[in-house]
């Protein structure tokens, strides 16, 4: 089918140019009759032909003769549909380009960002939860509506949507994955999941994984096939469900917890890289979380270290644990405080 098209294009454009190189010999003939006429040679005939058909029509040279303005007429009515064609294409290429750039086609830049790839409810409940963050996201989703939905629910300086086979890594190259810090995989199936991660892991090597489960046994088998985090949504919601049967406070507590708090009645567990700006920078676990609470109305609950490239949590820790360059202390603390916090540590909560 794509070859007939092509032969019957070349058919077309070698017809039509021979068409024209025949019409404006017959004009130079009739023309070379008539001495006022200012076409008496080819170059003068195809002059005339190319002003004509663009529509141009600087006035300079027309044919005379009645065989050479029969031409022309030729000419001036086949000027419509050289209009016509032209502006067809050009509209038909600006829509296209838009409709591209809609459907992520022409890419994105963002470095450090989270790719999402997988779209649905619990993606968007996801999305909405870090989306109160600075961080950037590019939703790679197989639906083609969903790209509307995408960019109607948040902002397309932090947003990018991609419509794409997830399996096409050619195209995945829009989201810029190799620039990416974190990759969401959620697919309704555990074994699509992994087949996919061990895919992806080969190719783009350099982010982290995350990768939400229905079968906690399998726990184990994606952690070997390389992503860095599984979570089982059943063993969270069977947790978080026994938790409300014999302490529903402490559930309560945990779920408020998890979401984002932008409001100063509202608390949130956040994590903050420890830079050269950082306050707490060398000094003690226990004095930093005296001086938290008292200056932030906040609590200090832990500290994570990156030890011979293995991340180790120190959960409440003992006096004795110093705060170093390049760890990440973890806070609770509300929206009102997180604004200050950001300010002072110089850096926007998150691992980044």
């Amino acid at each position: 089918m794509h070859s007939n098209r092509k032969y019957s294009w070349i058919f077309w454009t070698i017809f039509t140019l021979i068409s024209l190189f025949f019409l404006n010999l017959l004009l130079v003939h009739f023309e070379q009759s008539v001495p006022e006429s200012g076409i008496h040679t080819l170059g003068d005939a195809i002059w005339y032909m190319l002003v004509s058909l663009t529509s141009v029509g600087y006035g300079d040279k027309v044919p005379l003769s009645a065989g050479g303005r029969v031409i022309g007429y030729i000419y001036i009515i086949s000027s419509l549909g050289v209009l016509g064609v032209l502006i067809s294409s050009i509209s038909s290429n600006i829509i296209t380009m838009i409709e591209e750039k809609k459907l992520g086609f022409q890419g994105c830049s963002f470095e450090d960002h989270i790719i999402v790839i997988g779209w649905n409810d619990f993606s968007r409940m996801v999305v909405e939860e870090v989306y109160s963050t600075m961080r950037k996201f590019a939703i790679v989703t197989d639906r083609k509506d969903d790209i509307d939905l995408i960019y109607e629910a948040y902002r397309k300086k932090r947003a990018f949507g991609l419509f794409a086979d997830y399996h096409n890594f050619d195209i995945l190259e829009k989201a810029n994955p190799r620039k990416a810090s974190e990759v969401f995989v959620n697919f309704g199936n555990d074994t699509d999941t992994l087949l996919y991660v061990i895919n992806f892991k080969k190719k783009y090597p350099e982010p982290d994984i995350i990768v939400s489960i229905e079968n906690s046994k399998l726990k184990d088998t994606f952690l070997a096939a390389g992503v860095k985090y599984v979570i089982s949504r059943n063993e969270i919601a069977s947790k978080l469900v026994a938790s409300y049967i014999f302490e529903p406070d402490v559930a309560e507590l945990n779920q408020d917890l998890l979401s984002a708090a932008t409001t100063s009645d509202e608390f949130d567990n956040q994590e903050y890289k420890v830079i050269d700006q950082n306050p707490y920078l060398n000094k003690d676990y226990i004095d930093a979380f005296i001086d938290v609470k008292l200056k932030y109305d906040c609590v200090l609950l832990g500290v994570s270290k990156t030890i011979a490239g293995e991340r180790i949590l120190y959960k409440n820790p003992s006096k004795g644990l110093k705060i170093e360059l390049g760890d990440h202390v973890l806070l609770m603390t509300n929206g009102e405080t997180k604004k200050r916090i950001e300010i002072d540590f110089g850096i926007f909560e998150g691992r980044i």
